[in-house]
């Protein structure tokens, strides 16, 4: 009886995380509602967000007790409600249902444009409504995607009918999200509370079950890559990166933190999937295959007219010169401390880095970055996060982004200040040390395989 007791007390959320639970679940709903009615973008996310610190405050210290089934629970409570609403933060599930459909249809997704007459046979009313512009977006452009980020859509759209138009990819992503909190709070041990940063944060679900964004699909490849770098998998961890950077491109900057100490196995298997995934595409179509990626550099201003705005005080022509060397030097430093400091700590640093330099608007690019900042214990670079909705509200103040960004960089100094000046143990060591103790589902100790337990 005695055991029984003591395993109910250790399975029982606290008073507190109950409390917080529902009070997160309704304010995301009332989110929700409130976007879906008024354009109270920018106001419902500061009220939300301010909602969700005060909530982290006040459950801090349960962190530790709160149970896993109860994270997942939290997570999955979260994420439903956004799947009912059309996607407000951008028009991207649009398109992921085109190419999927376009790729299940036999076409090569990078040949045609969806405006292009050979398509007009997998067009629906939904999409190409009567007399009014396609929802998809940019349908004169072929498409961005990388190829495994089409092969991520083409089952999708096959068990998906026309007449459900995002729902598909909107539950997809909204189910990598719980798996992606689930694995988050089993590698964090006795930090697994902190998990709820991702599951049960309603900008999260905004940008996965509402955006469908497929950000929160690279996340979960960015958690398996976190997870076998620090158990020396380095070619597991290199088929993880392959797998995210061929979902979205960003996570290739990883790469000098998987250059020394053996770890060039990870980036040399990472990039060699890449490539191989482009290879089918490149024989189809030729360099049509590189889509609209030029086109995308232009438009979001990385010619230096628009970004980079920690740079604006730079003539124009100046900053990306500029940008590129920084990069380039955070690139040499990544793998030079690569050698000497936990593989988590330099991939958080040096993603956040790149947010910094490049100050892109869409915050669900940041989606993977936010599980290796809880990975590697190194919160303060959420406020990169914050920074990026609030490039994303003041599109075309570049004032205001610039000070956003520049408050994050403020957060990120005076933490890693603090944490030089302070003593005791290293939180790095302890998501270490939890890692090598945890094995997710389907992977043996000793390499891919089942779980026996």
């Amino acid at each position: 009886m005695d055991t029984q007791r003591l395993w109910l007390a250790r399975s029982a959320p606290g008073r507190r995380m109950i409390i917080a639970a529902v009070v997160i679940i309704l304010v995301n709903l009332v989110m929700m509602i409130t976007l879906a009615h008024l354009q109270w973008f920018g106001r419902a996310i500061a009220v939300v967000g301010v909602i969700f610190l005060a909530l982290v405050i006040f459950v801090h210290k349960e962190a530790a007790r709160v149970p896993i089934w109860f994270i997942v629970a939290i997570t999955i409570a979260v994420q439903i409600p956004d799947l009912f609403f059309l996607p407000r933060t951008s028009d991207d599930a649009y398109r992921y249902v085109w190419d999927g459909r376009v790729l299940l249809a036999g076409i090569d997704p990078y040949q045609f444009v969806p405006a292009d007459p050979a398509l007009v046979q997998l067009r629906d009313p939904l999409l190409f409504p009567d007399g009014q512009p396609p929802l998809i977006n940019r349908p004169g452009v072929p498409t961005i995607y990388p190829p495994i980020a089409q092969l991520w859509f083409a089952p999708i759209a096959f068990f998906t009918p026309w007449a459900a138009g995002t729902h598909g990819v909107q539950i997809a992503a909204a189910v990598a999200v719980v798996v992606t909190t689930w694995l988050l709070a089993r590698f964090l041990g006795d930090r697994r509370g902190w998990s709820l940063l991702y599951g049960a944060c309603p900008a999260v679900a905004l940008e996965a079950a509402n955006g469908a964004h497929l950000d929160a699909v690279c996340a979960l490849c960015v958690f398996g890559l976190g997870w076998a770098a620090v158990r020396r998998r380095h070619w597991l961890a290199g088929v993880f990166l392959g797998l995210a950077a061929g979902i979205k491109l960003v996570p290739l900057l990883l790469i000098p933190a998987f250059l020394r100490c053996g770890r060039w196995r990870t980036a040399l298997t990472g990039v060699g999937m890449l490539a191989a995934s482009y290879v089918p595409h490149l024989v189809a179509v030729g360099v049509l295959v590189v889509g609209f990626l030029p086109g995308y550099w232009r438009e979001e201003g990385y010619d230096g007219a628009r970004r980079f705005a920690l740079l604006g005080w730079l003539p124009e022509h100046w900053r990306t010169p500029a940008a590129l060397l920084l990069s380039a030097s955070c690139a040499v430093i990544a793998v030079v401390r690569s050698s000497r400091e936990p593989v988590l700590l330099t991939c958080c640093w040096l993603y956040g880095c790149s947010f910094l330099i490049a100050t892109p608007i869409y915050a669900w690019y940041a989606l993977p970055f936010v599980v290796l900042a809880i990975m590697a214990d190194r919160l303060e670079w959420l406020a990169v996060w914050v920074a990026l909705y609030v490039a994303f509200i003041f599109d075309h103040e570049t004032y205001i982004q610039a000070l956003a960004f520049g408050a994050a960089l403020g957060v990120v100094v005076l933490a890693g200040y603090s944490r030089r000046r302070g003593a005791g143990r290293r939180p790095t060591e302890v998501a270490t040390q939890n890692a090598e103790n945890f094995t997710p589902v389907g992977v043996s100790a000793s390499g891919p395989g089942v779980n026996p337990g």
